[in-house]
């Protein structure tokens, strides 16, 4: 009764459109100076963090994050079923790595198993504010350090023909690297001198002509066929 007390009192601390982060990371040092960096950003609450795959496990289980940030090494783990396990026993959160080096068939196992974005470890902390920020939103974020190698691992393993079978508009194919590039309705009418409005109509024609249902599907299918 005392410990569902204190965890009702835990959350109602955390004020209300704030990003419930949880942090992990098999570096005990990298992980202290990365919590006391997010914790001093007023939209960003951290209700977790652990240094290993069976504490982020259980804990995030706990606190129901609504955003997950963990390291490659962690996530890969039994061929990365760390990253399953996480989108079952946290079906809201959205999951962003933290890589210091990866292997490119490593990163595209990580997308399929649920990541939806992903960043270097060196990162300058503006960048991984806008990483958080973006992912959070549901927009995929993947740094321009890892995409020439995302194609290479595509290509290799991908047994379909390489271009689309759909035949695409150059501002079609402009539009997808957009949202691959997390960009809003705002800033892809922005670019192109649009409405937002029409930018709205544009895709959802193009998703319709692609057979996708969300921004995710845009993201792997710009992946797919090097789009972005």
């Amino acid at each position: 009764m005392g410990q569902s007390r204190r965890k009702e009192t835990v959350k109602s601390q955390v004020p209300s459109g704030a990003i419930r982060l949880f942090i992990a990371d098999d570096e005990p040092l990298f992980l202290l100076g990365l919590q006391t960096f997010l914790e001093r950003q007023g939209s960003i609450r951290i209700v977790g963090k652990a240094t290993n795959a069976e504490a982020l496990l259980r804990r995030a289980r706990r606190a129901q994050p609504s955003l997950i940030l963990l390291d490659m090494s962690t996530a890969r783990q039994n061929d990365f079923e760390v990253l399953r396990q996480l989108r079952s026993l946290c079906p809201e959160a959205k999951i962003l790595l933290f890589i210091g080096y990866a292997n490119p068939q490593d990163l595209v196992k990580a997308i399929q198993a649920g990541a939806l974005g992903c960043l270097h470890k060196e990162s300058e902390p503006s960048l991984i504010l806008q990483a958080i920020q973006t992912v959070q939103k549901g927009k995929p974020w993947f740094q321009r350090e890892f995409t020439e190698g995302l194609f290479q691992a595509i290509s290799l393993t991908d047994h379909s023909p390489y271009a689309p079978s759909v035949v695409l508009s150059r501002r079609e194919q402009e539009m997808l690297q957009c949202l691959a590039q997390g960009m809003s309705n705002k800033e892809i009418a922005n670019r192109f001198h649009l409405s937002v409005g029409t930018v709205k109509a544009h895709l959802s024609h193009l998703f319709r002509k692609l057979n996708l249902r969300n921004r995710k599907e845009a993201v792997h299918y710009a992946l797919r066929h090097s789009l972005m």
